[in-house]
């Protein structure tokens, strides 16, 4: 069997027997030569056709170019295709990715694979233990990223060169084994992404004044905006299957509303822009309970926006989480949610709490460590750095209104001499709190019975739990040429 590098898409060719090499930074001759000799040694029983093996992003840009040539396929190693990267190749193509990738990290691994299900000639497997230096040579972008493997290199390349032989013959031990740990470490992942709520799954958001998705039922509330009206419908529509908000935000929602009796609630969450006025959206409860027994279901929604962004904490750009960075949500008090059920119990002493957000973000974190991969979960719990979530603080109101919309989650680090890291991160929510006036009988533009929170994603703890824990202890300290 002939064997193509393609190496991160570069001009200059360098050609050995079968073997051809497309030189460009980062996937230097050291590396890809030790990759050349134990592929020649295992491929070299193995009938077929031209095997080609990229790098990264541009490199699987080369492979499209080489496409047609690629006849028996391409191993694409450190890299997370999108599914319109993927209608560049119609050929097979077998991803590898490395659980410890710093700068391709796993989630994005993970995401990648989902949304490639149900597509043809499509594989994906991981080197357990490795890191994104085990692809490439370790150059300085790549130490500032990466994180540190902690399997050797000549055996993680031993497991790549099994991956990719069995590849080529059509299938192996090797392969369904790298492709079951895939599976493994990415349904975790994945799962926290749905629960989150997020949109890099391949949907979008709903838009509530709009509904096109008749699974949401969500009553918009109070339907008033400021001059000139609500904003107009988004052209085209969106999808059927679109976003109604975050399963989280709904999950979590009777740990904030926290009812003393019998009685029940069910929540509707819908995602908007917390500072939108065209229309306003607002929390409510739709109805009102006779006595708090069994037979009391107050029906309720609540608003959330999600934050798209990295943090000062992660690296920015591709080696960015995919979770987002907050939820910035909007609740009913808990005096609303008594007083509706009328439960004589209601008071706004119960408002007048500093841990209501705090606890559904400790929430948040021990659902992800509870439901992430035991080898994962142990390695975090032996080296990672600890996320620790510390009293709400009271946002102010400034010149503008409520300082609560702009402010986010704070994320901090300081100093734990109990800490595998030395560290830990310290997350604190904003809350905002409005009294329930005249019993919430008031018009729909006097606020009244409202606790808002700054919430940590799932999602997020879950990237922490996974990789960027590790960053602050477990960077590579030399570079490999």
């Amino acid at each position: 069997m002939r064997i193509s590098a393609l190496l991160l898409g570069g001009l200059s060719a360098v050609g050995a027997a079968d073997v051809m090499f497309l030189e460009s930074p980062g996937f230097e001759k050291s590396q890809h030569a030790t990759l050349k000799a134990i592929l020649s040694e295992k491929l070299s029983k193995v009938e077929g056709k031209q095997l080609c093996v990229a790098h990264g992003s541009i490199g699987h840009d080369a492979a499209a170019t080489f496409d047609k040539s690629c006849e028996g396929g391409i191993a694409l190693l450190g890299a997370a295709p999108a599914p319109e990267d993927h209608q560049q190749i119609k050929g097979r193509m077998v991803v590898i990715g490395a659980e410890l990738d710093g700068v391709v990290p796993f989630s994005h691994f993970a995401v990648a694979r989902h949304l490639a299900a149900g597509m043809p000639n499509r594989h994906f497997a991981v080197v357990a233990g490795a890191s994104h230096a085990t692809f490439t040579s370790t150059t300085q972008e790549v130490l500032e990223t990466d994180l540190k493997p902690v399997v050797s290199n000549d055996r993680s390349m031993e497991q790549i060169t099994d991956i990719i032989r069995d590849f080529a013959k059509g299938g192996g031990e090797a392969l369904s084994a790298a492709e079951a740990v895939a599976a493994e470490l990415a349904t975790p992942v994945v799962d926290a992404l749905k629960l989150e709520g997020s949109t890099k799954l391949g949907h979008v958001a709903c838009n509530s004044d709009y509904p096109t998705n008749p699974t949401c039922s969500y009553p918009q509330f109070p339907a008033h905006s400021l001059p000139f009206g609500p904003a107009p419908a988004p052209s085209p529509p969106l999808p059927s299957d679109c976003l109604c908000g975050s399963p989280w935000v709904v999950q979590s929602a009777p740990m904030a509303y926290n009812v003393s009796g019998p009685y029940a609630s069910a929540t509707k969450d819908a995602f908007a822009d917390v500072s939108d006025v065209h229309p306003f959206h607002l929390p409510h409860i739709f109805n009102k309970c006779v006595k708090p027994d069994a037979s009391c279901m107050l029906n309720v929604t609540s608003v959330t926006m999600h934050v798209a962004k990295a943090g000062d904490l992660w690296p920015q750009g591709k080696s960015a989480p995919l979770s987002i960075y907050e939820f910035k949500t909007k609740f009913k008090s808990r005096e609303a949610m008594r007083t509706n059920a009328n439960d004589p119990t209601a008071s706004g002493d119960l408002d007048k709490v500093s841990d209501m957000c705090k606890n559904i973000n400790k929430a948040a974190f021990d659902w992800a460590l509870e439901h992430a991969e035991a080898s994962v979960k142990a390695r975090f719990q032996k080296s990672g750095e600890p996320m620790v979530m510390v009293d709400d603080v009271e946002a102010t109101i400034g010149a503008t209104g409520p300082a609560w919309i702009k402010d986010e989650l704070v994320f901090k680090r300081v100093t734990d001499s109990n800490s595998p890291t030395g560290s830990r991160v310290e997350v604190q929510s904003w809350k905002f709190v409005v009294g329930n006036a005249n019993g919430g009988d008031v018009p729909w533009f006097i606020p009244a019975g409202m606790h808002y929170c700054k919430l940590l994603s799932p999602a997020r703890a879950m990237e922490w739990i996974y990789t960027d824990s590790m960053r602050y202890s477990a960077k590579p300290t030399t570079i490999v040429v």
